[in-house]
């Protein structure tokens, strides 16, 4: 295993210090828990009217899974299994007042853009902390052609990207013959939509493939430069300045990188030919991944927690190639694998997801 970097030592001991904070007040403490759940065991990526967004959803195991870990911290759980039981309860003032509320969200129900920010911009309305992201970091994170737009402007190095929607190529902007893209739904995550057939090389047939695929997933594409290498995860945590924490890499089941390869839908959710791995790399790249994912997140306006995806080419550059404002609060999660290199369980974990959002809320100073 590799030495904590200083940054990594620096975030570890902030965690630590905002989690004892959340165990001294988890009594007081009533956590509103917003998920969807998954109604099916099948899990497909598409259906007759496009993306089929449900394998982000949770199934009941995992919902319960997730409760449990935070009913072990001390705090009082409540639990909305769709956003409108959420929004209910609150405008009905069922929720107990007696308690500092925190909502911590995965749902995104419903389809096309902007779904994420629902719950975040809700709770700005009505007064309510809620992890992580606020509403325009959750909408723009979760739409690649803007989020790169917004991080080529900053001065991230990001691969090439275009868009196709509507039919047509945004600002008449179509990648180059013999480039070699990927093609992608654009509000999506999860590898939603990528297949075998999503990484290939520009040619005359080209935008009739994109054209056809904007029509089956339902939703706007975006064409992205494909970058070989190794896919590599960078999780952060903001306590007052954003910190990087260990990279992990994205890998086959057997341990074998991507490389050339896309990581697609199948592999992720159907198969789980996927596995997570401590990414050794030089302090130089280590120190390139570290600066760029903190540039990122800032960039985005996320907060709380997050994940910056990178593809590091042969020549160790950095690419960031997808932004993450809601890691999920799993087990087998490459935010917990990083959590895990620093010392710390899935419940102290989570202690410290509520600790950051006490935190910009200023009910707990975080020292």
């Amino acid at each position: 295993m590799l030495a904590p970097s200083p940054d990594h030592v620096a975030a570890r001991e902030r965690m630590r210090q905002v989690e004892r904070q959340v165990l001294e007040i988890a009594e007081r403490v009533n956590l509103l828990f917003v998920t969807n759940l998954r109604r099916t065991t099948e899990i497909l990526d598409r259906g007759e009217g496009g993306v089929v967004n449900a394998a982000q959803y949770y199934t009941r195991q995992q919902a319960d899974s997730v409760i449990y870990e935070f009913q072990k911290l001390g705090l009082t759980v409540d639990s909305y299994f769709s956003e409108k039981e959420f929004f209910a309860a609150v405008l009905a003032g069922k929720v107990d007042d007696s308690r500092q509320k925190v909502v911590f969200t995965t749902a995104e129900g419903g389809t096309g853009s902007g779904r994420r920010a629902l719950v975040p911009a809700f709770c700005n309305l009505v007064g309510l902390p809620v992890l992580n992201s606020g509403a325009h970091a959750c909408s723009i994170a979760r739409h690649k052609f803007h989020a790169s737009s917004v991080l080529r402007r900053a001065g991230v190095r990001v691969p090439g990207i275009w868009q196709f929607s509507r039919g047509r190529w945004i600002g008449d902007a179509a990648p180059p013959t013999g480039a070699r893209v990927i093609v992608k739904p654009t509000y999506e995550s999860m590898s939603i939509g990528v297949g075998a057939d999503s990484v290939r090389v520009v040619d005359a047939e080209f935008s009739a493939f994109v054209g056809a695929k904007e029509r089956d997933l339902g939703q706007p594409v975006v064409v992205q430069e494909f970058i070989t290498g190794e896919e590599v995860g960078v999780p952060m945590v903001r306590i007052e300045r954003t910190h990087s924490l260990p990279p992990v890499a994205f890998r086959r089941g057997d341990g074998q990188p991507f490389g050339r390869l896309p990581r697609t839908f199948e592999d992720e959710n159907v198969t789980g030919d996927t596995s997570y791995a401590e990414y050794e790399t030089s302090s130089p790249e280590a120190a390139a991944l570290a600066d760029a994912a903190v540039c990122a997140f800032d960039s985005l306006e996320m907060a709380g927690v997050g994940r910056i995806d990178f593809r590091v080419d042969p020549d160790g550059r950095p690419w960031v190639i997808d932004t993450n404002e809601s890691p999920p609060p799993l087990a087998d999660s490459s935010y917990a694998s990083a959590m895990r290199a620093l010392g710390f369980s899935l419940s102290e974990m989570l202690a410290v997801w509520v600790g950051v959002c006490l935190y910009e809320a200023g009910v707990i100073s975080g020292v």
